[in-house]
């Protein structure tokens, strides 16, 4: 790989922007170290059901969690409908569904009938039902001190007392809708059944027992207030004076509704409240590992209160069924999620639910010692990597300035024109001025930070996965061009140095992705790093252009017109059965790399795979990626050897899957919400192993090489 003076001025700049990308690295990394206290939340509703299936009670498991590393307990506001769940003597109707049972009438006193009838109580209001006076009292207190006194009215007749709650179309839920059709099949109509009311689901306060309950557990009691939007003006004063009541630290706000408390209109309220007393707000992780939850207002408030903010993990039925899977003997695997959402996805709360026996199973796992196992191996492995259970806080706000962009952004450019003109191998004095269209990169981030950010984000992660191909690539040349012998040990140093080589230039682009991406709301996962897919794929497309002008092209003056030509002749070819096979593995391959690439997969790892990760996630500091130490890097020293012996295709072949090695590198530092340190040490983990398996298989390509060339011999 010549360079000339023009070259060697640009990679200085590069250098310089990627000094700038690294020190942006360390400051990140810095922020992370203090991010160190994972909490464990337990579910109130869920301990309460795990509890009655034992033959313990609430107040004993709750002690049991404090004592396996719970730190708090999430209780939610009291609705009509726990109330009902939980037998009180309480009845509540939508009037729309109660007019359709027969004889309805029989179960109101008159006056509540009339004025049914006369449509004075609309279809969409609810009735509330008890004779219980206590009862009444309390729901009667809570509305009052939560709602708008024209949301309601109460009436008492023959002891009975009844609330009418005044609902909308909106404040209607509904199930699925039902095709209804004839015999022949043909749709008749379509309906949807009201199957729940808001205004059965909406805060009433919240019960002194749950909360004294926590208190004498040793457990923090963390609210959870349901937001109202019809009536919501003093939402946020009584979440307030219910804290100061129970004496209660409001640490962490997690959404009890659809909205943010207050929403719309008086979240300012909620952000008032927030600041005041550095109240972290939980965002919520969605099912697919993905971003989050969305509330409305949560987004808004989340910026407004400086990014005062944490990840939380929910545990999903899916994943608390995961006891004796994989062939664990417990809820080792259940563990390992658990794990894998603190170190990896920078999740700091673990809502947590007791696990069910087995898959597909809603019987509760009522194991002491599983659950303290559980616990006692998840913090040890925690304190590896520096993280302990107690109290989460939240995240410290971090940005870069449009200034430190516009730099990394020139260097991302420079790059981009570096890898064009060797990618073309121009080789005209003139080509030095194509690094003028550079110049305005630098200013991009100054008018357009937001598409800047992200668009030479995805640039160095494909410009730079490049440049690492053609490092590899042009070593590789020197070699398979050289008329010298080369013994197992010099392939295997040789084959060392380039993949190293190839490494730290990828690790320069994860630096430039990292740096460009610096940001708080991506830690936070508000925003994810885009294009994962394309980012991966692009560069072979670099690289069958690089490799039909650097290898297969035979015209040196003109390697475009060369390299087209030479794909013409190519595609005109007659084509020998194993060249097929060959390309329909290769395609088989591809399938598999593109299917298991980004956030979300639509191919599942195999049982034997994860139990593999599993145990690597066990013995190591990180969990090296499978197709890099096992697939892309050995078929580096694949493609140095099959060069030594003069072999254009199956240099090219190997060539190509060792290209999944450079994507795959800058891959793993575009998940931006894991840890640097992680992500560098999962590399470095996949490097050794990947030299490790590289040395076998030159040496097993040698072995077969001698084979063949002795059948060879005999076939003469």
């Amino acid at each position: 790989m010549r360079l000339n003076k023009v070259d060697k001025w640009i990679l200085l700049l590069i250098c310089f922007s990627l000094l700038v990308a690294v020190f942006t690295m360390y400051q990140r990394m810095e922020i992370e170290k203090q991010y160190n206290t994972a909490e464990i939340m337990l579910d109130y509703n869920e301990m309460e059901k795990f509890a009655n299936s034992s033959e313990n009670s609430l107040s004993y498991w709750l002690k049991e969690f404090k004592e396996y590393g719970a730190q708090s307990v999430a209780i939610p506001e009291e609705t009509l409908k726990r109330l009902m769940e939980q037998g009180k003597p309480l009845r509540a109707e939508m009037v729309s569904e109660l007019i359709k049972n027969y004889n309805w009438q029989d179960d109101y006193d008159a006056e509540i009938v009339s004025l049914i009838e006369e449509k004075e109580i609309g279809s969409n209001d609810v009735i509330v039902t008890t004779e219980d006076e206590e009862l009444y009292n309390y729901i009667i207190f809570g509305l009052t001190e939560r709602y708008s006194k024209e949301f309601f009215d109460t009436y008492t007749l023959d002891n009975v007392y009844y609330i009418l709650l005044k609902g909308t179309n909106d404040d209607v839920y509904y199930g699925q809708t039902e095709r209804v059709t004839n015999l022949k099949g043909d749709g008749v109509y379509e309906s949807k059944r009201a199957v729940d009311s808001r205004l059965m689901n909406i805060g009433i306060g919240y019960d002194d027992a749950k909360i004294n309950l926590a208190k004498d557990a040793g457990l923090d009691a963390i609210l959870r207030p349901i937001n109202f939007p019809t009536y919501n003006e003093k939402l946020t004063d009584v979440y307030k004076l219910t804290n100061e009541k129970y004496g209660l630290e409001p640490r962490i706000y997690l959404v009890g509704s659809k909205e943010v408390l207050g929403y719309p209109e008086n979240e300012d309220k909620l952000l008032e409240y927030v600041r005041e007393n550095n109240i972290a707000i939980g965002l919520i992780e969605s099912s697919t590992q993905r971003e989050h939850l969305e509330s409305e207002g949560l987004n808004k408030l989340v910026e407004d209160s400086g990014y005062s903010a944490l990840r939380v993990f929910t545990m999903w039925d899916y994943i608390r069924e995961r006891n004796k899977y994989y062939n664990y003997e417990g809820a080792e695997e259940i563990e390992n999620t658990m794990f894998r959402a603190i170190t990896e996805r920078n999740i700091r709360v673990i809502y947590f639910k007791p696990f069910f026996e087995e898959q597909k199973s809603t019987k509760y796992l009522t194991d002491e010692q599983e659950y303290k196992r559980t616990f006692e191996s998840l913090e040890e492995r925690l304190n590896e990597h520096g993280i302990s259970l107690g109290r989460a806080e939240a995240i410290k706000e971090f940005h870069i300035g449009s200034k430190r962009l516009a730099v990394l952004s020139f260097g991302i450019a420079l790059a981009s024109v570096f890898l064009f003109i060797k990618m073309f191998n121009i080789k005209d004095k003139r080509a030095g001025f194509l690094y003028l269209f550079s110049v305005p990169a630098a200013f991009a981030p100054l008018v357009m930070r937001s598409l800047s950010e992200k668009g030479f984000s995805f640039a160095a992660a494909v410009v730079f996965s490049s440049l690492g191909i053609y490092f590899f690539m042009m070593q590789i040349k020197k070699i398979y061009d050289s008329s010298e012998k080369y013994s197992l040990i010099k392939t295997m140093s040789y084959s060392t140095v380039i993949l190293a080589g190839a490494i730290v230039i990828s690790l320069a682009g994860a630096a430039f992705v990292d740096a460009m991406l610096a940001d708080v709301r991506y830690f936070l996962e508000m925003d994810i790093f885009r294009g994962v897919k394309f980012a991966q794929i692009l560069p072979f497309g670099v690289f069958l252009i690089m490799f039909l002008i650097y290898f297969m092209n035979r015209e040196a003056d003109n390697p475009v017109k060369g390299a087209v030509n030479t794909a013409i002749k190519f595609l005109n070819l007659r084509i020998k059965i194993y060249y097929g096979i060959i390309v329909a593995i290769i395609g088989a391959i591809a399938y598999v790399y593109i299917s298991r690439t980004g956030h979300e997969s639509n191919l599942q790892p195999s049982n034997i795979e994860m139990i593999t990760r599993n145990f690597m996630e066990y013995v190591l500091l990180a969990r090296p990626r499978t197709k890099e130490f096992l697939f892309a890097f050995p078929a580096v020293f694949a493609a140095v050897y099959a060069a030594s012996k003069k072999s254009e295709f199956f240099t090219g072949i190997f060539m190509l899957a060792a290209a999944i090695g450079t994507s795959s590198v800058i891959n793993t530092f575009s998940h931006l919400r894991t840890p640097i340190y992680l992500s560098l040490a999962r590399t470095v983990i996949a490097l050794g192993f990947g030299i490790v398996i590289g040395c076998i298989a030159v040496i097993i390509m040698d072995l077969l090489y001698k084979i063949y060339a002795v059948l060879q011999e005999r076939l003469k």
